[in-house]
């Protein structure tokens, strides 16, 4: 969770969310202060993924998977 706003308001709803969750350490609470850039602040949130498609069966081209190469 990215909790944004003023020291004390963030840190109010720092306590809050802890009361309310229990301190449940499967909670990741973000309350650092915001970045100018866009890529890093996004780090923690955004993971990246690879999706890999083998588009032949005994070299012969399948037709199923050309419109998504």
């Amino acid at each position: 969770m990215r909790l944004i706003g003023g020291r004390t308001a963030v840190a109010a709803l720092h306590t809050a969310l802890a009361e309310a969750s229990g301190g449940d350490p499967d909670l990741a609470v973000y309350d650092g202060e915001v970045t100018a850039a866009a890529r890093i602040e996004l780090l923690p949130f955004v993971h990246e993924q690879s999706i890999s498609i083998t588009a032949h069966r005994y070299g012969n081209l399948d037709p199923w998977s050309s419109d998504v190469i």
